[in-house]
Parts: C-alpha cells; sequence; structure tokens
C-alpha cells in the first residue's frame, strides 16, 4: 500500500501546459544573494585585519588598509595606502597614494601622493610627487622623465638639389 503511493509521487504530474505561461520569463532580474555592499568593479582590496607576505602583482587598483610585507607591483593601475596600511614592500604602481605607514622605496611612473598623517620611510621615483603639509618622508626623491609617446617614424625627404644663383639683369644695362 505505502509503495504505490511512493511511485505516484515520483511521476511528474502530466497537466497540460498553459501556452500563455510557456513565453513569460519567470523573472527578469538577477537574484541578489549577498545583503554586504557591492564592492566597486576592478578594486582589489586588502583589508585591516589581512597580512601578506609575499608578492602582489596587481591588474587592477589595489587598496592595501592592512599589512604586506614584500613586493607589491601594479605597473598600470593605482595603489592606495589606506590609513591602517602598514607596508614593509617595494612597491612599483602607475599612481600611489600614501594614507598611512610605508617601509620601503615607491615609484609612481605617473604619480606619488603622500597625504597627511602619511609616513614614508625610503626613496621615491616619480614624474610628479605631492606631500602634504602633515605628512612625513625620510629618504630621497628623484624625478623620472614623463614617459613620451614615441613620434612615428617619418622617411626623411629628399634634400632639395642646389640652386644656382639666377642673375638678374641690371636695369641699367639695358640703356642704348
Amino acid at each position: 500500500m505505502w509503495k504505490r503511493r511512493d511511485r505516484e509521487e515520483e511521476q511528474p504530474s502530466r497537466s497540460t501546459p498553459d501556452p500563455a505561461k510557456e513565453n513569460t520569463p519567470l523573472s527578469t532580474t538577477p537574484a541578489v544573494r549577498s545583503y554586504e555592499p557591492e564592492a566597486p568593479r576592478g578594486v582589489a582590496t586588502i583589508g585591516k585585519a589581512v597580512y601578506i607576505k609575499g608578492q602582489i602583482i596587481a591588474r587592477e587598483d589595489l587598496i592595501v588598509d592592512g599589512s604586506v610585507d614584500g613586493t607589491i607591483e601594479a605597473q598600470e593601475h593605482r595603489v592606495t595606502i589606506g590609513p591602517n596600511g602598514k607596508v614593509a614592500a617595494t612597491i612599483k604602481a602607475r599612481h600611489i597614494i600614501i594614507q598611512g605607514q610605508i617601509t620601503g622605496n615607491v615609484e609612481g611612473t605617473e604619480k606619488v601622493e603622500i597625504r597627511n598623517g602619511a609616513k614614508l620611510l625610503g626613496d621615491v621615483k616619480t614624474v610628479k610627487f605631492v606631500c602634504e603639509e602633515e605628512g612625513t618622508i625620510n629618504g630621497s626623491v628623484s624625478s623620472l622623465r614623463p614617459e613620451s609617446k614615441p613620434a612615428p617614424a617619418v622617411e626623411p625627404k629628399a634634400a632639395p638639389a642646389p640652386t644656382t644663383a639666377q642673375q638678374t639683369p641690371n636695369p641699367t644695362d639695358h640703356k642704348k
């Protein structure tokens, strides 16, 4: 008796589908399962409770609010050391913003900024350098030349043939 009921529950009901309902989507908005605010895309964040020892290579903007010991490289992107960030690393990036503490050399191909309350113990190489009033740096600052786009190769024009001096007749020579 109980087996017959189990078999009936296993078989799907064979009702005729409503053609009007077949073509309508159930939902047009994607289901969101997270209640946390969505992080901006294209930015990686190292939180203040995170410690990383090693090499970081970022292919997007990076915010470091935790601790990093090693190297950070984001050649074509921005690296921001947040107010809680404590970094003992060499940093190479397009644009570097320092709000926390760095011990190590910094190279920004475009710009390096040291904000109020930030501390940098190391050398800086950059095209543009900004240090706010309360920012501290203990090291040297050297300027890089801005990367100029190479001019397209132009074939040299053929030099014009040397011209001989043309003599103009003297108006006094034509008198008879």
